[in-house]
């Protein structure tokens, strides 16, 4: 029997279609995957064993490099995280908390603004923009250009768009495919496994030269499962050996260097009162378990 490495693009009613070469081939788990409870990801660099033609069986799932958690998603190269100006209003504390998520999960995070055309202070998003920006993520907006930007950006690799509730996904999309899913913008995307008669599954939808997978809408997540003492790392400006302390959290422990950084930038500061504030979340939610 030939045996053949692919990549899953879809799971669905406990089939996997997995991409060998340029062909998708249907699958099934062997059962010793349930019976050490593991369970194949949208995303698995597999090994498949062909029994007939584009039919057979996954019989080793490789290392991931990378996983998120909502949806259950592997080897992802970029997350894009969506995230509005107005209608709803930017939320600092949301995209915070999707980029912490994506840290956690060793994801490359991209931020996409949308809704600048209908900001009155657009100063506001420019210096949010540049300062994401100067953190190291890659920052667009959806105007044409920029999204023509993305697209080469993209190119080739394998990216999930998240994001809260409103805040545009379904006419990026559209954006993105060039009109490819023609999603309504007002409904939930059929294309996208989430109509109202169709099961929600994931999957990688071919896009021109490049792969994207949609992920729920939400207004809001929480970071639980998260060590409330490693949260330090997922923040870029609090990865710092200057405090006193190695153990220092930077909340209110003495001669921490980061409350001297705090006081030159405006957004640094915001950064700064989400960490504390998901810290002290999580600290709670722990405390109770």
């Amino acid at each position: 029997m030939k045996e053949l490495n692919g990549k899953i693009m879809k799971a669905m009613s406990g089939f996997y279609y997995v991409l060998v070469g340029e062909e998708i081939v249907t699958t099934r788990a062997r059962g010793n995957f349930r019976n050490n409870k593991i369970s194949p990801l949208v995303g698995d660099i597999v090994t498949v064993r062909l029994e007939e033609a584009s039919i057979g069986y996954i019989v080793k799932i490789h290392d991931r490099e990378n996983e998120l958690i909502r949806p259950k998603i592997a080897n992802i190269d970029y997350n894009i995280i969506v995230t509005s100006m107005r209608e709803p209003d930017f939320s600092a504390k949301l995209l915070d908390k999707l980029i912490a998520l994506n840290e956690s999960s060793k994801i490359n995070s991209i931020i996409l603004f949308t809704k600048i055309d209908i900001l009155d202070d657009k100063d506001k998003y420019v210096n949010i923009k540049e300062y994401y920006s100067s953190l190291g993520y890659k920052t667009f907006d959806n105007s044409e250009f920029e999204v023509a930007k993305l697209r080469k950006f993209i190119s080739g690799k394998f990216v999930v768009i998240s994001g809260q509730s409103g805040a545009g996904k379904s006419t990026y999309i559209n954006n993105l495919s060039q009109g490819g899913f023609n999603i309504k913008t007002a409904g939930i995307s059929k294309h996208l496994g989430r109509g109202k008669h169709t099961t929600r599954h994931v999957e990688f939808y071919n896009v021109d030269d490049f792969y994207i997978a949609d992920t729920p809408g939400f207004s809001s997540i929480d970071l639980n499962f998260i060590e409330k003492d490693n949260l330090k790392h997922l923040f870029i400006e609090l990865n710092t050996d200057d405090c006193k302390y190695s153990t220092c959290n930077h909340l209110d422990e003495p001669k921490c260097k980061i409350k001297e950084k705090i006081k030159n930038n405006d957004y640094f500061l915001i950064r700064y009162n989400n960490y504390k504030e998901f810290y002290k979340e999580i600290e709670k939610k722990q405390r109770r378990y």
